[in-house]
C-alpha cells in the first residue's frame, strides 16, 4: 500500500479487509466471510477482533490515526478516511505566479478508494 509517497506492507487479510471497507462492506460477520472465505467464514470473533487490533497497529506505526479503524458497536467497523491529515506541500518549488493546489490527504483516500475497488473487482472475478 503507498500513503503519503511511503510504502508499507499488508497481509492478504489486511487487504481484504481494506477492500471490505471500502466497498462499504462494514458488517462483522460479512467482513469475516470477506477476509476468511477460504474457511468458509467459520472463524471466531477472536481471529476478528485480531486483525483490527493488528491493522490499527500498522496504521499506527505508518504514523497515521489508529482512529482511522472505527468500531462500530454491535455491528463491524468502518474506515475514517477524514482522518488523514494534510499531505505537506511543497511550496517553495511552486513559481511565484502559479496558483497554490492543496493535496489533502483525503484525495490519496480516494484515489486508494479507486485502486482498491479495481482491484477488488478483479479479484472476486
Amino acid at each position: 500500500m503507498n500513503i503519503n509517497n511511503r510504502v508499507f506492507e499488508v497481509t492478504e487479510k489486511h487487504k481484504r479487509l481494506i477492500i471490505c471497507l471500502l466497498k462499504g462492506i462494514t458488517q462483522k460477520n460479512d467482513i469475516i466471510n470477506v477476509v476468511w472465505y477460504e474457511q468458509g467464514g467459520m472463524v471466531s470473533d477472536n481471529n476478528y477482533h485480531q486483525l483490527i487490533h493488528k491493522f490499527r497497529n500498522l496504521l499506527s506505526e505508518n504514523n497515521l490515526p489508529k482512529a482511522m479503524l472505527r468500531t462500530i458497536p454491535r455491528h463491524g467497523a468502518m474506515l475514517d478516511l477524514t482522518l488523514l491529515p494534510d499531505m505537506p506541500s511543497n511550496e517553495s518549488s511552486l513559481p511565484e505566479h502559479s496558483e497554490k493546489k492543496t493535496f489533502k490527504f483525503a484525495t490519496l483516500g480516494a484515489g486508494l478508494m479507486t485502486s482498491l475497488s479495481l482491484f477488488a473487482r478483479s479479484f472476486y472475478r
